[in-house]
């Protein structure tokens, strides 16, 4: 690859140490020849979980369990180790273990359904048992998740192979996996599937990053339990797992930014009760988040700056044979839209797709006008599961939401009345309920599975005069079966869903006077297979085929209007038809001591794929001059590979390495697909030493990121060229300070800290301005 090519190092590192801690060193290196066995089992039912990850907290040393549960970690000193135990569908688990000479433990791991965190939908289907564990999965856990904390999700989840972002300026982001995001890629917010108003590429997703303690991302369908509209992946984000002995405890997370000089305060408080109450535990947490103008390299963005307010609590009772949660969040936020996207003619416009820097410019300032958005987001939950003896484990689960969104547009209407002049343009509320039930048997000869059933319903009505959207009604009902079969180094799964899926829009006609009730009735099944062979502890192979499908939303079908916070007219078409999935993809994993090694190719062959086609033309209107853009579908194929190695180069110093590679093709044009995410290659140099002076952990780190321009766009199909490809550094350092029986966790991160002036293809604001320069970010997390 020429990208590839051009990639260069440039990292010098240089270390001090006093002769106390060389000597030191040596005493280790005379006494680190003993050994860690284990096995790790379900605290449940004490069955085997086969290929969990086994790693040392705060190194780079681990390695992964058979297919008995049974681990070997070699080459260990004497003292107090920290060990990481994870499982997809089970709470990480950190164990203390005191190294005295060769040392065996079994470690019990609790099922997400066993914890606090998880009082949701898709508790009981992130088990094994529940979803593939051989498609392409990435965790963020804690560790990772501490040093992006005060980013967007979309930023926070870029340095995974294949995951990307979609972005609307420097507040508004949404995940992309395997170039496909929108309505196509599930977000499951403390274990409910989010749904608000996400049907637009600039709607990000109503979450707070800061509830998760670990991020599970699935690439490729995951249609199975998530539901048919999963084609491109889900992401599931996880709390950590409640207190477990009586007492109350937390947490509290500073972080600050010099770019936009925003400043975001979280706090956890957590609690279990002891004696006649045991087994009822407790938890409440908040956010709050503000920002003014980002400034890019060379100039300020007007009007993107941001407040957020966020708060959640939830409640559990556990006995041994059931139990019952309760969880209620609240989301809300106001966000600034980039002024230099709204522009008054046609002149203008085209000025300033070909002007370097924006048409009006300004300083630094906290003040939000217009454009903005206000959002706001409620989710209610409550979840019942019994453990039946001799069967298995029933839950129900239950969750309403409620997603409201408003958008004020840049002109202020002409009226003496202040109600009209403070009022938003667009104003949308949509109310969701959703009711799972779920049995997952126990496992018998070698057979783990589930089925289920999984029903939803929603309205959303909007309130202005001429509506961007109709106002609908949803209903979906969906029923599901999966099985997994493990035997010696041999591990097979299979699953089919049936759905069906109902709207009814509400459409008034152009005159303004009668009103159309079209309906919709889409149904389809979606099936997943897989093969996973394991040969040793070391290395792993998987095959995966997985279809889904997804009926066009109702914003593809009947959006007429300037979609003010895409800066953009957009127009659908309601002849659209359902999206259709079939996805390959093989990968293999080698794990030792030293290296990690992780590989998987994929092809998504897309019939119907539904996509917003710039026109390259225009509309006017008295508010402004704004590029239209036309949903319409084709048949597509996404191809690519993703790469992930962890190299253990010297005692405490690693190298990460993430390559992206994609492409994406209209099979029915015999062309390339325009806005579709192009190569990216990561790199992080860190250097980690478990003392200096008082701190604990400390690391230090270099990360190159590289970009190339992507050249695979059909001709004249965009308004503007594709930007230039860009390289970014990156530099972060932290440790942890003990407080007593406390810990005070530090983070520094420089982003971008050659100030390098850039802009991204996958933001729509490319067309405007650049992405913001150097940034530094510092982060404090008090735990007590």
């Amino acid at each position: 690859m020429r990208f590839l090519s051009r990639l260069f190092w440039c990292t010098a590192v240089l270390w001090t140490v006093t002769a106390g801690a060389r000597a030191q060193d040596v005493a280790d290196r005379e006494t680190c020849a003993y050994r860690l066995t284990g096995c790790v089992l379900d605290f449940s039912g004490l069955k085997p979980i086969p290929y969990a990850e086994v790693w040392l907290k705060g190194t780079g040393k681990g390695t992964v369990a058979d297919a008995e549960g049974n681990f070997t970690i070699k080459g260990l000193c004497k003292g107090r180790v920290t060990l990481v135990t994870h499982s997809l569908g089970y709470v990480t688990a950190e164990t203390p273990v005191d190294i005295t000479g060769h040392t065996s433990r079994l470690i019990h791991i609790h099922h997400t359904m066993q914890s606090l965190g998880t009082v949701s939908i898709t508790s009981v289907t992130e088990k094994p048992a529940a979803y593939s564990q051989i498609q392409a999965v990435d965790v963020m856990q804690a560790e990772d998740l501490d040093r992006v904390r005060g980013l967007t999700l979309g930023e926070s989840l870029k340095s995974i192979p294949g995951v990307y972002s979609v972005q609307s300026g420097p507040s508004i982001s949404k995940p992309v996996i395997h170039g496909l995001y929108g309505n196509r890629i599930l977000i499951l917010n403390n274990g409910v599937r989010q749904e608000g108003q996400q049907w637009g590429g600039e709607h990000a997703p109503e979450v707070d990053p800061f509830i998760a303690s670990r991020i599970t991302v699935i690439k490729g369908a995951a249609a199975i339990r998530y539901g048919s509209d999963a084609v491109g992946g889900v992401i599931l984000l996880e709390p950590k797992s409640p207190r477990d002995s009586a007492g109350i405890g937390g947490e509290i997370n500073l972080a600050a930014s010099s770019n936009g000089l925003s400043g975001t305060l979280s706090g956890m408080l957590e609690g279990a009760a002891g004696g006649k109450a045991e087994g009822l535990s407790w938890r409440v947490q908040g956010t709050l988040r503000k920002a003014g103008n980002t400034r890019t390299a060379d100039y300020y963005m007007k009007n993107t700056g941001m407040q957020e307010g966020d708060f959640s609590a939830a409640a559990a009772y556990r006995r041994k044979n059931y139990g019952a949660d309760v969880y209620y969040s609240q989301y809300n936020a106001s966000i600034g839209i980039f002024t230099g996207s709204h522009v008054g003619n046609l002149k203008d416009l085209m000025l300033a797709f070909n002007s370097p820097r924006p048409l009006e410019e300004s300083g630094f300032s906290y003040a939000i006008g217009r454009p903005r958005q206000v959002v706001n987001h409620r989710l209610l939950k409550a979840v019942a599961f019994a453990e039946l003896k001799k069967a298995g484990r029933l839950e129900l689960v239950y969750a309403y939401q409620v997603n409201r969104r408003r958008e004020f547009q840049s002109d202020i209407p002409y009226s003496n009345d202040p109600a009209v002049v403070n009022a938003p343009q667009l104003d949308f509320r949509i109310a969701t309920h959703t009711a799972d039930l779920v049995f997952e048997h126990k496992r018998k000869a070698g057979f783990s599975g589930s089925a289920g059933i999984n029903a939803i319903t929603q309205g959303n009505v909007y309130r202005w005069l001429i509506p961007l959207i109709p106002n609908y009604r949803n209903y979906g009902i969906g029923v599901f079966w999966f099985e997994r079969w493990t035997r010696g180094k041999v591990t097979v799964e299979a699953g089919v869903r049936y759905d069906y899926r109902r709207m009814q829009a509400y459409r008034l006609s152009m005159d303004g006077v009668s009103l159309h009730k079209p309906t919709f009735g889409y149904q389809n099944f979606t099936s997943t297979a897989g093969i996973r062979y394991a040969p040793s502890r070391h290395w792993s192979f998987n095959a995966h085929y997985g279809s889904a499908w997804r009926p066009p939303s109702v914003n593809e079908l009947y959006i007429n209007g300037i979609h003010q916070s895409a800066a953009a007219y957009e127009l659908g078409d309601s002849t659209l038809k359902t999206e259709r999935s079939h996805q390959f993809e093989v990968s293999a994993k080698y794990v030792n001591q030293r290296v990690s090694v992780e590989a998987g190719a994929y092809c998504n062959l897309m019939d119907g794929y539904i996509y917003a086609r710039p026109t390259l033309t225009t509309v006017t209107l008295v508010s402004g001059t704004y590029p239209l853009f036309r949903y319409t579908q084709t048949n597509a194929v996404f191809t690519g590979a993703d790469l992930r190695v962890k190299y253990s180069i010297y005692k405490g110093l690693e190298w990460i390495s993430g390559t992206s590679l994609i492409w994406a093709y209209n099979r029915s044009a015999r062309d390339y697909l325009v806005l579709t995410p192009t190569h990216r290659l990561e790199n992080t140099l860190r250097y980690t030493w478990k003392q200096a002076g008082r701190l604990k952990g400390v690391y230090v780190g270099v990360t190159n990121v590289s970009v190339p321009r992507q050249k695979r766009v059909p001709a004249n199909s965009d308004y503007v060229a594709p930007p230039a490809g860009y390289t970014l550094f990156h530099l972060d350092f932290g440790g942890t300070v003990p407080l007593g029986k406390r810990e005070l966790a530090l983070n520094c991160s420089l982003y971008n800290f050659t100030n390098r002036a850039y802009r991204d293809y996958l933001n729509r604001f490319r067309y405007f301005a650049d992405e913001p320069g150097v940034n530094l970010v510092l982060r404090a997390k008090f735990t007590f």
